[in-house]
């Protein structure tokens, strides 16, 4: 029974809504009182930021801690990429048999089990608690069940406690494998003698803990060979080995081939699957039609012979037995799809395109890792002459003109900022973004009345949660025409204007980073503005 168990077993709990900022929203004025008793219990995910110069890496550890109630969840959640927090009572037995608050005296940290989905349920246990009385009823069963689920884990047998600890050192080897990595320091970090963690981990897995680290090097050396073109040399350093010579000689033994080898033969595969709808776009703009992908009515791709390996998410066994010879994905995953990501590179060669990349940085990478750098550049060419063309005949109606790119979808809307959409508007085309719309990395989800108070010259409504169902499109025109109804409508530039635009025909596709998107965007904007073209 460890600390979590031993500390929170016996107690009844009640849920009191998210860590409190100041004056949270879901903090009721009747709790105010009893803040000296709320409790922080803190979901985490994600590796630790450890270095200043750290950028988004596939979230693959997650964590949970409770806080007593002077600590600062802010402390606690420093360096990890994602954190959510909700605030609760322990409520402990007087012998009167009336309950009473009862304080930790410390934190307690727990690394669950993989596959429990910690975010997830902590969203839902969010938008339950600002619902109604019945939901919020939910929300705190749904709470229990999730503390349930984290005590009964924790109290496995010591089986259990070695497997997490065998767990942890890999995860370290995947955030350190370009360092010098001991058998001591791995014990260390298992808590555990040297001698005795490495035939725990021999019978645990199969390999030795070095075995274990020069795979760990070899993929990343794979993945480098493919999306990079730096020297062999650089590679070697990167990845942890001490030479380049020493790393061609381990990667022959290992793979099978040459390092040279091994690129020449993944760049002319033919059978290449995308895990994700950018990925397509970008394979589709190189004349590349992937042989399986994501198909589904939120991004209607022109894929004839594409193979489906999934809808919103790659169905594991669909993947498998499409038996692919490279996988193409990003290293952002949400909480379902996260557990099995391990198994892609089980399954065929993964290339990780960054997510935050920007989208021609993104092509290039596509590009070098298929094989078609030239006809990447080709496309990249054709497509500037193609953005300067209609920016030059769109000058004197972009001039001085702000655009509001606005998503509409699923009883929701929100604001594009300058990823999605706007890097065509703002960026190629040379329109201004509305004053107060500030830096949004990819989308914001708003309320009504936040539209009107940007005033753009030009408004455009698009996509969100758009599957191209009759229901969708349906809840699309009421909320368009709630939007449009509201009295402070008519007082917008754009609506006196008559400069209100729709671009809902391609779902989500003008608005996906993409390069095919991109394009596309173009074409529709010149049909969209003709005439203002034709003025020149």
């Amino acid at each position: 029974m460890n600390d979590m168990h031993q500390e929170l077993a016996g107690y009844h709990y009640r849920l009191a809504g998210p860590a409190p900022a100041g004056e949270s929203a879901f903090f009721r004025p009747e709790e105010l009182k009893s803040r000296e008793y709320l409790h922080t219990l803190l979901l985490l995910s994600g590796p630790v930021k450890r270095h200043s110069s750290y950028k988004y890496k596939q979230a693959s550890i997650q964590a949970v801690k409770i806080l007593p109630p002077e600590a600062d969840p802010a402390d606690h959640a420093a360096g990890w990429e994602r954190d959510m927090s909700l605030s609760f009572v322990i409520l402990g037995e007087r012998s009167s048999g009336n309950p009473e608050p009862v304080c930790l005296e410390r934190p307690l940290e727990y690394l669950p089990l993989p596959g429990i989905p910690l975010m997830d349920m902590g969203m839902e246990i969010l938008e339950q608690l600002a619902g109604s009385r019945l939901q919020q009823m939910k929300a705190n069963i749904l709470f229990q069940e999730l503390l349930f689920i984290l005590l009964e884990s924790s109290s496995g047998p010591q089986e259990s406690a070695h497997e997490l600890a065998i767990a942890r050192t890999v995860e370290y080897m995947e955030r350190n494998y370009a360092r010098s990595v001991t058998r001591e320091k791995l014990a260390e970090v298992a808590g555990m003698s040297p001698d005795y963690y490495s035939r725990l981990f021999k019978k645990q897995l199969g390999q030795t803990p070095v075995e274990c680290l020069t795979g760990i090097r070899l993929k990343r050396a794979k993945q480098a060979l493919l999306s990079s073109k730096d020297s062999f040399r650089t590679i070697a350093h990167s990845v942890g080995f001490a030479d380049e010579f020493y790393f061609s000689r381990k990667f022959r033994s290992v793979v099978g081939m040459s390092p040279t080898q091994y690129v020449r033969q993944v760049k002319s595969s033919e059978r290449i699957v995308s895990l994700e709808h950018h990925l397509t776009g970008h394979l589709l703009a190189l004349g590349i039609e992937p042989y399986g992908a994501l198909i589904n009515g939120y991004y209607p791709l022109k894929l004839k012979r594409t193979r489906e390996i999934g809808h919103l998410r790659p169905d594991l066994d669909k993947l498998a037995a499409a038996e692919p010879e490279v996988i193409l994905t990003c290293e952002v995953y949400d909480e379902q799809t996260q557990p099995k990501a391990r198994m892609f590179e089980h399954i065929a060669q993964v290339v990780t395109i960054p997510f935050f990349d920007d989208w021609r940085t993104q092509l290039r990478k596509v590009a070098l890792a298929t094989g078609r750098e030239e006809a990447g550049e080709a496309w990249l060419a054709q497509y500037e002459l193609k953005a300067q063309r209609i920016r030059a005949a769109l000058s004197s109606f972009t001039e001085g003109r702000t655009v509001l790119i606005v998503g509409v979808g699923g009883g929701r809307i929100c604001l594009f900022g300058r990823r999605n959409g706007g890097e065509v508007f703002y960026g190629d085309l040379g329109f201004q973004a509305p004053e107060g719309l500030g830096d949004i990395p990819l989308f914001r989800e708003i309320k009504n009345s936040e539209v009107y108070s940007y005033d753009p010259d030009i408004l455009l409504f698009t996509s969100l949660r758009n599957d191209g169902s009759p229901q969708a499109k349906q809840s699309i025109r009421e909320k368009v025409q709630q939007i449009k109804g509201d009295s402070r409508w008519m007082t917008m530039k754009a609506a006196r204007a008559g400069r209100v635009y729709s671009l809902f025909e391609e779902q989500h596709l003008y608005t996906m980073y993409t390069a095919y998107s991109h394009n596309l965007l173009l074409d529709r904007i010149c049909e969209l503005w003709r005439t203002e073209m034709s003025k020149m």
